[in-house]
């Protein structure tokens, strides 16, 4: 029995799942290689983590059984290993189609421009000849539709105009028609083939080496090697290879990019901690639970592909007029050649009938739009994600990076005592973190450096890890951390200080005292800031119409609740971990609403993928992030969430608009058709009349603009400090 799983199969495409390429992902390559000598074959991608082969075949050569059996037998213990294709190369096919149809265009185009005779009855012929070889992948469609295997669509009414062109000796409208065809299916697959490039790429744990313990010694090894039960050594500034509990030393860990929390965790003996996350300082042995594919990074791969596989397809405006319009047009064709007994006249209908203009009526649009959001830095990745966001009814915002800077940032400062301003206390705090690597010690500098305020240097300094620092400062001992530092060196919260605790942590922030000798003196809060204009845009969205707002989060709830109430959301989920995400984005689907996710992270990269609509921010996104949404934001600007939504509203209304003209020009040429009054010269008149006007109409979203809050508004800026200085 075979351990080859078939995952999906789809026109030209299959996802398998190879046992022995999981097992032996350094022989994951020679599958390249077994497939090669298969009929039809194009290329493949092998995500050696989970296991999956996804292969590439011509449509009409896919036979699911011959992949299985050229995959089923695992290769030989001592086969070496072998470099695979990277994906599905642009086919030969296509790339000839578009060159030979372009030349001939071109040809054509300069005979008229030159004033030449019209083509003689050979060049005709070969004219003929050059239509049907770029339209083959139409027909293929056609013919499938026929067979029963698809519903008539595009590809029907696409050949049945090309027909009716070569018999009225139209070859060059159906040559044209074909060809700008043909160039948006080649860049929709230049599009697609990268979707899931980064991610066995950016979703790893960056290792290729690790520090082996065994009987105290260390030993450098490939990660493969590294089993359950293993103890690997882990140093500052290195990603932690493996999940698994810390058995000894102290550090300082980035789990961001699995947890999302934004500010480092302190790590010991016996916490857990993720692979994939960094040691920013500190070192720890760590005895690992889980590795390779069974760690939380490698189930975030196996989450993104099978939320992509499992996401149900938008249904665009255009695929329902085709539904709809197609099997009227021959209806009304077959109709009119039954009363009327003329075939031309029945061919003149149909070709009146094929929508030319209404096939510009989409892509004129959504091209003028996706420019449209491209001079703001809004990267829209196709006309059905530009379509399917304006229909969102639930958006679902990452809290870090998203809703927030993703950074720390000082947001107060509290002084205890009058012997010190708010400006010495901040400059004292500098100087005893001034050669600190802790993201919040490098906050406090910030800050200072920002207010242009004098830092003083300490003679002296010691990291007190998971705490804070200490040091000299012109004969005086300064203490900077957190209430359990001072507490270790004598030196006790009074009644205010720990008010100013309470109030500082209920409102999310993280609490660094500062102590000169043995007086406490001041107090800093420091947290993720909210970017100042996200309850605007918050608000702009249930203008909009959407519905349902949720704020998504790795941190504790109550970090997460400060940042809610202060936008107005409502519904909070927090300590989420990928899993999670997932499940809330499935558990929206099913209540019927069309979700929107927006996220910039990789832990958010299974979330972003399953959403019918994903949209990643901020200038730092993870890579994964940005090729796994469907929408990417090229800057900080949250205001930009809502412009795309309004934007695809507004382009939806053009769309139905052009419609309205295409069908009534149509109609109006039907009705002279079945009359006798219309011959095909006139047709392709009616059919050039009605796509100016598509086009024209689209050509005004491209200075369409949106409408957003005012820069004054502080969309990229933090709270000021003022609102809780105490002097």
């Amino acid at each position: 029995m075979t351990g080859v799983v078939v995952c999906s199969v789809a026109a030209g495409r299959a996802r398998l799942t190879v046992p022995w390429v999981r097992a032996r992902p350094g022989s994951a390559g020679l599958a390249d290689e077994r497939l090669t000598g298969i009929e039809g074959f194009r290329a493949l991608r092998i995500f050696p983590r989970t296991g999956s082969v996804v292969i590439w075949v011509a449509p009409d050569r896919l036979d699911v059984d011959r992949l299985v059996a050229a995959l089923e037998e695992p290769p030989p213990a001592s086969a070496p290993a072998a470099p695979t294709r990277c994906g599905p190369d642009s086919s030969t096919g296509e790339v000839a189609r578009l060159v030979v149809g372009g030349a001939v265009l071109a040809l054509v185009a300069l005979r008229r421009l030159l004033r030449r005779p019209r083509l003689a009855l050979g060049s005709s012929g070969l004219l003929g000849a050059v239509t049907v070889f770029t339209g083959l992948p139409f027909f293929r469609g056609a013919l499938r539709a026929l067979r029963g295997r698809s519903s008539p669509g595009t590809d029907t009414l696409v050949t049945a105009a090309t027909v009716i062109s070569l018999v009225l000796r139209e070859n060059v409208v159906a040559l044209t028609v074909l060809w700008l065809l043909n160039i948006g299916e080649f860049l929709q697959t230049l599009t697609l083939r990268r979707t899931r490039r980064a991610i066995e790429e950016l979703l790893t744990i960056g290792e290729e080496r690790v520090w082996l313990v065994r009987d105290g010694t260390e030993t450098e090894v490939a990660i493969e090697d590294v089993e359950p039960q293993d103890v690997v050594a882990v140093y500052e500034h290195h990603r932690i290879p493996v999940d698994g509990h810390a058995v000894s030393g102290e550090a300082l860990v980035d789990q961001a990019a699995v947890t999302g929390e934004a500010l480092p965790v302190y790590a010991r003996a016996g916490s857990h901690v993720y692979a994939g996350t960094v040691v920013t300082s500190g070192s720890l042995q760590v005895r690992a639970t889980s590795v390779g594919r069974d760690t939380t990074v490698g189930r975030i791969i196996g989450r993104v592909e099978e939320a992509q596989a499992d996401r149900a397809p938008i249904q665009t405006v255009a695929t329902r007029f085709t539904q709809r319009f197609v099997p009227v047009s021959f209806a009304l064709a077959a109709l009119t050649y039954l009363l009327t007994r003329d075939a031309r006249r029945a061919m003149t209908m149909l070709l009146i009938a094929c929508p030319c203009a209404a096939g510009l009526a989409t892509p004129t649009a959504i091209s003028a739009a996706i420019g449209n959001g491209a001079r703001r830095g809004t990267l829209i990745k196709g006309g059905t994600h530009l379509e399917g966001v304006g229909r969102v009814t639930a958006v679902v915002f990452d809290k870090t990076g998203t809703l927030t800077f993703g950074r720390p940032l000082v947001t107060s400062v509290v002084t205890l005592g009058d012997r010190f301003t708010a400006d010495q206390v901040l400059s004292l705090a500098a100087s005893g973190e001034l050669h600190a690597r802790h993201p919040l010690a490098q906050a406090i500098v910030a800050r200072t450096e920002e207010q242009h305020l004098h830092v003083p240097i300490h003679q002296a300094c010691e990291v007190v890890l998971g705490m804070g620092m200490r040091a000299e400062l012109d004969g005086t001992r300064l203490l900077v951390g957190s209430p359990a530092l001072l507490r270790r060196h004598g030196v006790e919260l009074t009644e205010e200080a720990r008010d100013w605790t309470q109030r500082l942590r209920g409102g999310g922030e993280t609490v660094i005292c500062l102590a000169r000798d043995e007086d406490l003196i001041g107090m800093l809060g420091v947290s993720d800031a909210v970017r100042a204009g996200a309850g605007t845009v918050v608000g702009q969205l249930r203008d909009l119409g959407v519905s349902r707002l949720v704020l998504l989060t790795g941190d504790a709830p109550e970090t997460a609740q400060v940042v809610a109430d202060a936008l107005g959301i409502t519904e909070v989920h927090a300590h989420a971990l990928p899993e999670g995400k997932l499940q809330l984005i499935r558990d929206l689907q099913a209540e019927g609403h069309t979700v929107a996710m927006v996220g910039d992270g990789t832990n958010d990269a299974p979330a972003l993928a399953l959403a019918d609509i994903g949209i990643t921010m901020g200038e730092h996104s993870s890579h994964v992030a940005l090729e796994t949404a469907d929408i990417a934001l090229a800057g900080n600007d949250l205001r930009q969430v809502a412009a795309v939504v309004e934007l695809s509203r507004h382009t939806l209304r053009v769309v139905r608009q052009n419609y309205g003209l295409a069908i009534g020009v149509n109609l109006l040429g039907l009705l002279a058709g079945a009359g006798g009054s219309m011959n095909p010269v006139l047709a392709a008149l009616l059919h050039n009349t009605s796509s100016i006007a598509v086009v024209g109409n689209s050509a005004r979203l491209v200075n369409h603009t949106p409408h957003l809050p005012r820069e004054s508004d502080g969309v990229l800026k933090a709270a000021p400090l003022e609102d809780r200085r105490v002097h």
